[in-house]
């Protein structure tokens, strides 16, 4: 317990002893005599206090918010201590921000979408700065947080030991983003997906934001069977006794690896809330390395390839393309209980997979003699890949692996990358236009790099219904 959060808890002590009475003035709610044991305890029991954290919310009588509830006064006054601030500081208040957008960024440093969804915000508060504030708030250690925020290069300042926030806030899965808007109320509470520019945009606007609301099943545990004592729901939605079952409202997307118990003798292996194809991954691991490109949905049945291949925006489905798995099996190796899963999905989908080389056309990334021009001078590692506004793609102190996914990603072939080149690069080169390569060849060409069409082996995944 450092001497800050310390601080921050005596504070929201203090707002219940000094109560509100009649006529503007305030009541003191301790008698005088114990006013002093009240101020001792709380600047020398931190530690006390820290092991306590989940009982904070009721000592202080702290109600958690909701979309439409003003900030109060205790909360925009609350010292919230902070590592990476451009002035030095350690804490802030949010009372600071007032008239701006502010969005609390729950995120932890093992939170892969979180740290992606960082980076992205961290480039859209350097160019909005006037009209919104982007606050990170992490649970985790103070240095550890430090350590890796200073590692990425991010620029945020990040609040850390955030107990009390958790309070107003409460959610158990990351990231999570609570929206403030510039009238002192909360706009939105969300996931990942509607944290992006045009949203960010429209509430500064002053419009209003039409996003999913992030509700978490707080009693949920990923760590217990499904439906046993009404973990995850009732069991009336399963489908098929391995188990198959609709989506369980409130509960975020997971999946796990095989999980072995020496304890019962079981092996365990689930995917909750999951698209078909990432059902598949569970069974056909080397699938999870693969880009869109290399898996192949040859089927006929309508209903049966929709559920692969959706006309909806892939990134939100509806909850009638969600399943969730469970694998219970005596305790057995894991390759034996991904092919059990195999066997599940066949059954279950009606549908064949497999693994196919084909000859194929693609294009090929190769190595030139004046490739070695282009090693990175060193610098920070980044790139502007995602900047949609940006005609002109560079990539600073980056590796060839990137420049090979980002290619993947937005060519209408397959790349394949035959440069065997480990060094880093700085590269410059034109935002690639599928309908005419050529001035993105030149520049990979004058940088060292040749992007021709050619047919190559490649192996696909194939999921068929013949």
């Amino acid at each position: 317990m450092t001497l800050l959060h310390a601080v921050a808890m005596l504070w929201h002590k203090l707002k219940q002893i000094f109560q509100p009475a009649n006529k503007g003035y305030v009541a003191l709610g301790v008698s005088g005599r114990h006013f002093f044991t009240v101020l001792c305890f709380m600047l020398f029991s931190g530690s006390s206090i820290q092991a306590q954290s989940r009982e904070v919310g009721t000592a202080n009588n702290i109600a958690a918010l909701n979309i439409g509830d003003p900030v109060p006064d205790a909360l925009w006054d609350l010292p919230l201590q902070v590592v990476n601030h451009p002035e030095g500081r350690e804490s802030i208040t949010l009372s600071e921000y007032k008239g701006k957008l502010i969005i609390l960024d729950f995120w932890a440093t093992w939170c892969p979408s979180c740290i992606t969804s960082l980076q992205k915000l961290d480039t859209i508060q350097k160019e909005l700065t006037k009209e919104v504030v982007i606050i990170p708030v992490t649970n985790d250690k103070l240095e550890k947080a430090e350590t890796f925020i200073k590692a990425q290069r991010w620029q945020l300042p990040t609040v850390v030991n955030n107990s009390i926030l958790q309070e107003y806030f409460p959610h158990k899965y990351i990231p999570h983003y609570v929206w403030v808007n510039p009238e002192g109320r909360i706009e939105a509470i969300t996931g990942i997906e509607p944290v992006n520019r045009a949203n960010i945009k429209a509430v500064i606007n002053g419009e209003n934001l039409n996003v999913p609301n992030k509700v978490d099943l707080l009693s949920f545990d990923s760590k217990k069977p499904l439906f046993i004592d009404g973990n995850g729901g009732n069991g009336t939605a399963i489908k098929y006794r391995s188990l198959f079952s609709e989506a369980i409202p409130g509960v975020f997307q997971m999946t796990s690896s095989v999980i072995s118990d020496s304890i019962n003798k079981t092996s365990r292996i689930y995917g909750i809330n999951c698209r078909a194809l990432t059902l598949y991954s569970l069974a056909y691991k080397k699938i999870q390395s693969f880009s869109k490109e290399r898996i192949k949905y040859e089927i006929i049945d309508s209903v049966k390839r929709a559920l692969f291949v959706s006309s909806e925006d892939p990134s939100r489905p509806s909850t009638s393309d969600l399943f969730t798995y469970e694998l219970i099996t005596p305790l057995s190796e894991a390759d034996k209980v991904r092919g059990r899963v195999a066997v599940d999905l066949q059954h279950f989908f009606g549908l064949n997979a497999r693994f196919e080389k084909r000859k194929t056309d693609c294009y090929v990334l190769k190595a030139l003699p004046n490739l070695h021009k282009s090693s990175s001078k060193g610098g920070e590692r980044k790139d502007n890949f995602f900047d949609e506004d940006s005609g002109q793609i560079y990539t600073q102190n980056n590796t060839m692996d990137a420049l090979y996914g980002y290619l993947n990603e937005v060519l209408p072939l397959l790349v394949v990358d035959e440069t065997n080149y480990s060094k880093t690069l700085d590269l410059q080169f034109p935002r690639p236009d599928q309908k005419d390569l050529t001035p993105l060849q030149e520049a990979l060409r004058k940088q060292g790099i040749s992007l021709e069409k050619a047919k190559r082996e490649i192996e696909f995944f194939i999921i068929s219904d013949h």
